[in-house]
């Protein structure tokens, strides 16, 4: 395990097992390993982010190269997990461990939603949420434009 490191995160097992055989298509031996196990009596949710793609330390380069090469085609990218901010596949979710029995607690504490599940980069330690918000408009100054009443509108 420590030989190896993460060239891509998914929620979904197909979508992992897809990018695991277009790797070994190109030659790159490749795993997957599922995280979601760990955590399938502790957590009462869906998980996410929980299967690894992972290579050994010297392909990971090769690897990346290969499935950014191949994504066009065959969209193996299309549902892979990365951080906004700095683009890592090391992300986990919900954002405390799943190693250990009391992470049941943060668990229920989520359930009656005194804790906000989050997505969580370990490289960059940026969390952001599963919600897609859309950015309000703004002006040229990143001011937000106020909505115009149709009285107004009427009369430009």
């Amino acid at each position: 395990m420590k030989d190896k490191c993460t060239v891509a995160t998914y929620s979904d097992v197909e979508n992992a097992l897809a990018a695991k055989l277009r790797l070994e298509q190109a030659g790159i031996p490749a795993d997957v390993y599922d995280e979601s196990k760990l955590q399938k009596f502790w957590f009462m949710s869906r998980s996410l982010a929980g299967r690894k793609v992972q290579v050994k330390r010297a392909d990971w380069q090769l690897a990346r190269i290969v499935l950014e090469r191949s994504d066009p085609v065959s969209h193996v990218l299309h549902d892979e997990v990365r951080c906004p901010e700095c683009r890592s596949v090391n992300v986990d979710y919900p954002q405390f461990t799943r190693k250990f029995i009391t992470t049941t607690l943060a668990e229920l504490g989520c359930l009656i939603g005194v804790i906000k599940k989050q997505f969580y980069c370990t490289d960059c330690h940026h969390s952001w949420g599963t919600e897609v918000k859309v950015p309000e408009k703004t002006d040229m100054l990143n001011w937000p434009v106020k909505k115009q009443t149709g009285s107004k509108l009427q009369q430009s």
